[in-house]
C-alpha cells in the first residue's frame, strides 16, 4: 500500500494516546484515509505535525491546529474533527438579509474559525460519492471560497425547507450510513407524530393542548368541548396554512385562514367548513387542536420561544429565550408573519409580578424543554443538537407546549446580547465536535 508523506508525533503525545511505535500507520480525516510514515519527535510538548504531502493527500484545508485521536481497535490515527453543514444551495448575489439562511451559514462559517475543527458548508449536488469527497465552502473576505474536502465526521443538517428535504432523502440516508449516524437534526417534525409521542408521557401530557387528526368526526367531537380550535398542517411551518376556528351557536363557526394573506369566512357546519377550506388544505394531513385562553401583553397574544441546544458535553441547555408578540388582531406570532421580539423577563414580570414566581416559571419552562427533548430523542430514534420550543401562557399563568421545531431559525440581527447570539451559533458546532469524539479547546 502506497504511503503519502509522514506524520510526526511527539513522544509525550504518543504515550498519552498509547500509540505503538511503528514504521507506518493509517491516518484518517473525515471519511478519507491514507497510509503514512510515522516518526517520533523527542519533544517535551504534546504535539503533532503533518508533512505537506500528507496534508494534501488527506484534503486538509484548515489553517491552524486540528486534534488527534488514536483508535486502538483499528490501529489508526484520526485527525479532526471535520464537520459538514449541509444545505441546499448558496446564494452568491442575493441581497444580504440578517434573518435569511444565507446569513446563518455565513455566521456559522465565521464562528467556526475559532474552533480546533475543520468546518465547511456543502450541498447534496457537491458530493462525489465514489471518492467520498465533496466540494465544501467557507466564507472569506465577503465571498464563498470552495475546495475539495473529505466527507465529514459529522453532519449538521441546515436544509430549511420541507420540499428540499423530501428531494434529498437518499442523500441523508447515505450520509447517515457513511458517518455512522453522526448526523443531527435530520428532518422536520410532523406535528401529529410529535403529539402522539409526547402525549404518552404522563409528565408532558398535562402541558399539551388536546390534539386530534383532522376528520369530520374528530372535529365534531372537539367542537363539543372547546369554543376555539386551531386547524394546522401536520407538516407545516412558518405559520402557513393555519386556520383559527371560533365556534358560534348551533354548530356554526367563523374562521380565519393564515396564508400568504389573511382572510375570514364562516361555515354552518363541519362538512361545509371542510369543503370551503379544501383549497387551503390541498388534501394534506392536518390536525385539529384545542384553542387556549392565552394571556395577552398590551393587546397582543404571545408565546415564549426557547432555543434549546446541546453543549460540548452533549447536555441540553437553554441557548436563548425570547417572547414573540403577534401583531394586534392576529393569533400567529411567527416572526415571518409580522411577529415582534420582546425580552422574556419583561413579559414574565407583567404576567407573574414577583421575582420568585418569575424564576419558578422560567425553571418550569426549562424543565419542560428538557423533558420534551429527552422523550423526543428516545422515542423517535433521532439525533438532535437543537430544538425550538414554543410555549404558551394562559390567563391563569399555566404553561402549554404549543409546538416543537427541529429546524429553528436563528437570526444574526439581535436586540439582545451579541455574546448570546454568538453562543447559539457556536454551540451546535461544539456539539458536532463532541459527536465526532473530540473535545472543544
Amino acid at each position: 500500500m502506497k504511503t503519502y508523506g509522514s506524520l510526526c508525533v511527539s513522544k509525550p503525545l504518543l504515550d498519552k494516546h498509547g500509540i505503538p511505535e511503528q514504521e507506518t500507520i493509517i491516518v484518517k480525516v473525515g471519511n478519507h484515509q491514507v497510509l503514512a510514515r510515522l516518526t517520533v519527535q523527542n519533544s517535551a510538548h504534546c504535539r503533532f505535525m503533518l508533512s505537506p504531502a500528507l496534508a494534501r493527500a488527506l484534503l486538509i484545508r484548515k489553517r491552524g491546529r486540528l486534534q488527534l485521536r488514536y483508535h486502538k481497535a483499528g490501529n489508526y490515527i484520526h485527525i479532526g474533527p471535520t464537520i459538514g453543514i449541509l444545505t441546499t444551495s448558496l446564494a452568491y448575489k442575493a441581497q444580504y438579509d440578517p434573518t435569511s439562511i444565507r446569513a446563518e451559514l455565513i455566521y456559522l462559517s465565521h464562528v467556526s474559525r475559532s474552533l480546533n475543527a475543520q468546518v465547511y458548508v456543502f450541498t447534496p449536488g457537491s458530493i462525489n460519492w465514489n471518492e467520498k469527497t465533496t466540494r465544501g465552502y467557507i466564507y472569506q473576505k465577503g465571498s464563498w471560497v470552495s475546495a475539495v474536502y473529505p466527507l465529514p465526521d459529522v453532519v449538521y443538517d441546515r436544509i430549511t425547507s420541507r420540499s428540499s428535504e423530501e428531494k434529498y432523502i437518499q442523500t441523508r440516508k447515505n450520509l447517515m450510513e457513511i458517518t455512522g449516524n453522526k448526523y443531527f437534526n435530520p428532518s422536520f417534525l410532523n406535528k401529529w407524530k410529535v403529539y402522539q409521542l409526547l402525549s404518552e408521557d404522563q409528565i408532558l401530557n398535562k402541558y399539551l393542548p388536546e390534539t386530534k387528526f383532522l376528520t369530520a368526526e374528530n372535529m365534531q367531537e372537539m367542537i363539543r368541548k372547546y369554543k376555539t380550535l386551531f386547524v394546522k398542517p401536520s407538516n407545516g411551518s412558518l405559520g402557513k396554512g393555519i386556520i383559527k376556528v371560533n365556534i358560534l351557536s348551533k354548530g356554526k363557526m367563523s374562521y380565519v385562514v393564515y396564508g400568504n394573506s389573511r382572510y375570514k369566512s364562516q361555515a354552518d357546519n363541519v362538512e361545509e367548513f371542510l369543503k370551503k377550506t379544501t383549497k387551503v388544505r390541498r388534501d394534506k394531513p392536518y390536525i385539529v387542536q384545542q384553542g387556549l385562553d392565552l394571556a395577552v401583553y398590551r393587546g397582543s397574544l404571545f408565546d415564549l420561544r426557547v432555543i434549546f441546544q446541546k453543549n460540548r458535553d452533549g447536555k441540553w441547555l437553554v441557548g436563548k429565550k425570547f417572547v414573540r408578540l403577534a401583531p394586534r388582531g392576529s393569533s400567529i406570532s411567527n416572526l415571518s408573519r409580522g411577529g415582534k421580539v420582546e425580552i422574556s423577563k419583561r413579559i414574565f414580570r407583567y404576567i407573574y409580578h414577583n421575582n420568585d414566581r418569575i424564576n419558578r416559571k422560567f425553571e418550569e419552562a426549562k424543565q419542560l424543554c428538557l423533558r420534551v427533548a429527552t422523550v423526543l430523542e428516545e422515542k423517535s430514534n433521532g439525533v438532535y443538537g437543537e430544538l425550538g420550543m414554543d410555549i404558551g401562557i394562559d390567563k391563569k399563568g399555566a404553561l402549554w407546549l404549543i409546538e416543537v421545531n427541529s429546524k429553528p431559525r436563528k437570526t444574526t440581527e439581535t436586540e439582545f446580547s451579541r455574546a448570546v447570539m454568538r453562543r447559539t451559533f457556536r454551540r451546535p458546532l461544539e456539539y458536532a465536535m463532541y459527536l465526532a469524539g473530540f473535545t472543544v479547546k
